[in-house]
């Protein structure tokens, strides 16, 4: 099978398997559903995806993979790593928060530990890819840090969002927790912070999320 006919495949487990988190919960699909689902026996979905986590963790990395993607296209701050980080951390934080259906996807498997470690891996993985074309020397507990910490405040805050505890605005959330992420990565220099977010807010503005979200994602309304 050719790499493209692979990826094709790929992707059609992912939006089937999306499908089905959404519809029944991550918790309550099993392989053997997607496997039916997809079209596929069960040894066939095992060949490309051992278990559903592997499944979610590569929708969580094409999710990130598309929005890189889309700033790259656009030229967005292309040689500035950190106003970058800044820029895609603010739009993919939008893209899981602004559909009900995908946050509760997120927050539900926010909750499997192994899940939980390999997004900040995911995250860390991509982040590291973007400081090689960089003159930037991150500390690698820094990084770890403004990942981890930006995750895990990310979860919290956005779930008591839609909890309906915190009476706040959904962008105000998404600014802190990225201002939190910049402060844990202790840049020594002097950036603008709400400068860099301004571009990112007018960024998002132009972008069309329900379709970036919807070529990983399987539904026919998420947003």
């Amino acid at each position: 099978m050719k790499d493209s006919e692979v990826n094709q495949l790929k992707d059609h487990i992912i939006k089937t398997a999306s499908g089905l988190f959404i519809k029944y919960g991550y918790g309550k699909t099993t392989i053997r559903q997607i496997a039916e689902s997809s079209g596929l026996g069960r040894g066939h979905l095992y060949y490309y995806f051992k278990k559903k986590e592997d499944i979610l963790l590569y929708l969580y990395k094409e999710l990130l993979e598309k929005i890189y993607g889309t700033i790259a296209e656009k030229k967005i701050k292309e040689n500035d790593i950190v106003a970058n980080y800044i820029i895609s951390q603010y739009i993919y934080t939008h893209a899981i928060a602004t559909s009900e259906k995908v946050f509760r996807l997120y927050i539900e498997a926010s909750n499997v530990r192994s899940i939980r470690q390999e997004y900040i891996n995911i995250l860390l993985g991509l982040f590291k890819e973007k400081l090689v074309e960089s003159n930037y020397d991150f500390n690698d507990k820094d990084l770890y840090m403004s990942i981890a910490m930006g995750c895990a405040g990310e979860c919290e805050l956005l779930n008591q969002y839609y909890e309906g505890v915190l009476n706040v605005d959904l962008d105000d959330i998404i600014i802190n927790v990225v201002k939190t992420r910049f402060a844990l990565l202790n840049v020594d220099e002097q950036i603008d912070i709400d400068k860099i977010i301004q571009e990112a807010k007018e960024f998002k503005d132009d972008m069309n999320l329900e379709e970036v979200v919807n070529t990983v994602v399987e539904s026919s309304d998420l947003i």
